[in-house]
């Protein structure tokens, strides 16, 4: 298999992990609990593959129905709204859900894991999120980079954290003024540039 098509694989599966477009708003209080607002648009044509395996590879519900039973499932999740809505090319869903903890959250994700965690060092608090495990070591070719920005043109990865206190530090992404948020975005081919894992990392 050459490199080319290698890469253009690689890129489905960041694409099946993210579910092609997305943005996620993670509010976090004192305790640990907070908000996710998430918003994330699924093409019809990966849908309909993923319709088609006896073991569905999207990490994240796809459907009204779906969305409910899963979150409904998850003790410390409570969902307060949701909307669905479709056109020719991609379904569209939108939620507000409330949580006890980060460890609840990542039980929305495919095999329970949407890959964010917390925890306390003396008085520091770490959040990290992955947003890409890399393959280490391999850098895409130029002409693979091209045909996959042809084909993930339009969607972006868009992620924003606000802590309940002053951030002291962040790996990706440019701090807002309030000192509390940070967002990173990116698109596919910009996150298949790197060679190893991208990990969003903030401490407050």
């Amino acid at each position: 298999m050459s490199r080319r098509i290698g890469w253009f694989i690689c890129a489905s599966a960041l694409v099946l992990s993210s579910c092609i477009g997305i943005q996620s708003d993670i509010r976090i209080s004192d305790d640990g609990s907070g908000q996710l607002t998430l918003a994330y648009t699924v093409s019809q044509f990966i849908k309909n593959i993923d319709a088609g395996r006896s073991e569905q590879q999207l990490p994240l519900p796809i459907n009204e129905a779906e969305f409910r039973r899963t979150t409904e499932g998850i003790e410390g999740l409570r969902l307060r709204r949701l909307e669905q809505s479709e056109d020719e090319e991609n379904v569209y869903i939108q939620a507000e859900i409330e949580f006890d903890s980060v460890e609840a959250v990542n039980a929305l994700g495919r095999d329970g894991q949407i890959g964010i965690s917390l925890e306390t060092r003396g008085e520091a608090h770490i959040f990290r999120q992955l947003i890409y495990e890399a393959r280490e070591g391999e850098e895409p070719e130029e002409e693979s980079l091209e045909m996959i920005e042809a084909f993930f043109e339009g969607y972006e990865l868009v992620y924003s954290i606000t802590a309940p206190a002053q951030i002291q530090t962040h790996s990706l992404g440019e701090l807002a003024p309030d000192g509390r948020t940070v967002v990173y975005a990116a698109t596919v081919p910009e996150i298949l540039k790197n060679s190893e894992p991208l990990v969003l990392e903030v401490v407050w």
